[in-house]
């Protein structure tokens, strides 16, 4: 059965136990290309289930960190929904509320806002990024 966990709590508890797991930083990421080609079967085909059934242990750390890593980098970032700058401010770059809130030009009660749908995005992708590389061993992220 797969744990649930509270989506802050895995930021700052479990989040760089998983990066550093998979020996890779961060920033080595670009954020995810995604195409809107409709896919008219399941997820992976059966070549890329047996790759990844058959990962070593150190590969298989890299590729669920790899799946955490594009989840963040998948949030939105545009002007008005500053997600993924607020969540990246905060849980990697360990800034205070308070100067994010300054470098995203917003208002107290407005990040504040913001940095809630932020974590609600966040857990959203990840959620969906978890099912779609079948990395089970994750915790199912709540808000």
């Amino acid at each position: 059965m797969t744990e649930t966990m509270n989506v802050k709590k895995f930021l700052k508890e479990d989040f760089w136990h998983y990066i550093n797991l998979g020996g890779i930083q961060y920033n080595q990421l670009s954020s995810p290309q995604l195409t809107f080609t409709p896919n008219t079967h399941s997820y992976t085909n059966g070549t890329e289930k047996r790759l990844i059934d058959d990962m070593s242990e150190a590969e298989r750390s890299t590729y669920v960190a790899t799946t955490i890593v594009i989840a963040f980098k998948d949030c939105t970032d545009i002007e008005g929904q500053r997600h993924k700058s607020i969540l990246e401010d905060y849980y990697i770059k360990e800034l205070t509320n308070q100067a994010i809130a300054i470098r995203v030009n917003l208002s107290d009660w407005k990040y504040k806002k913001a940095k809630r749908k932020a974590l609600e995005e966040f857990t959203e992708r990840f959620n969906f990024w978890r099912l779609k590389r079948d990395c089970p061993e994750l915790p199912i992220l709540t808000c």
